[in-house]
């Protein structure tokens, strides 16, 4: 008998060993049936997000950081610059001076810690955002990029903006 026929025939008299083959080589007959997929139930973005799927994180979740907030309020600080640019351009077309307007703040009889607490709210937007700018130019440098590095370069920056605003606003 010859090997294709073997294959065909399914009889092997080789060997025992080849037996094991035997039930690879038969083949049934199998019918496929085609059922139509069922289309997806049409749910609002309301229904989808109260479904089982895990919402978003809020931010206020994560513990707050020293890099994080400080990236944060330079840029606070970088808005609050842009405001007092508005009203200094804005202040340039008052018909007052300067000298006056500091004669109406002194003739206002106002306690010291009043206008030391203005002086230094007004202050320390300013100096923070000066300091964490050269501490940022660092960084463009390619310096104190450590994890160690940013950490006191951060405490740096808070020290010296404490320091220089209680200094302006005396």
């Amino acid at each position: 008998m010859s090997y294709a026929r073997c294959l065909l025939t399914g009889r092997w008299v080789l060997s025992p060993s080849i037996q094991m083959f035997r039930p690879a080589l038969h083949s049934r007959a199998v019918t496929l049936k085609a059922t139509p997929a069922t289309p997806p139930p049409k749910l609002t973005h309301e229904e989808k997000n109260e479904g089982v799927r895990p919402m978003s994180p809020h931010l206020l979740i994560y513990k707050p950081q020293l890099t994080s907030m400080m990236s944060i309020s330079h840029r606070i600080t970088g808005l609050m610059m842009a405001g007092y640019a508005t009203v200094l351009a804005a202040g340039s077309f008052v018909s007052y001076d300067v000298c006056s307007l500091a004669d109406t703040i002194k003739n206002l009889s106002l306690p010291g810690f009043v206008t030391f607490t203005v002086k230094y709210t007004l202050a320390f937007p300013a100096v923070y955002h000066f300091f964490n700018g050269i501490r940022h130019l660092f960084w463009d440098m390619g310096k104190g990029l450590t994890i160690k590095e940013v950490y006191l370069s951060g405490y740096v920056v808070l020290a010296l903006t404490v320091a220089f605003s209680v200094l302006l606003s005396k």
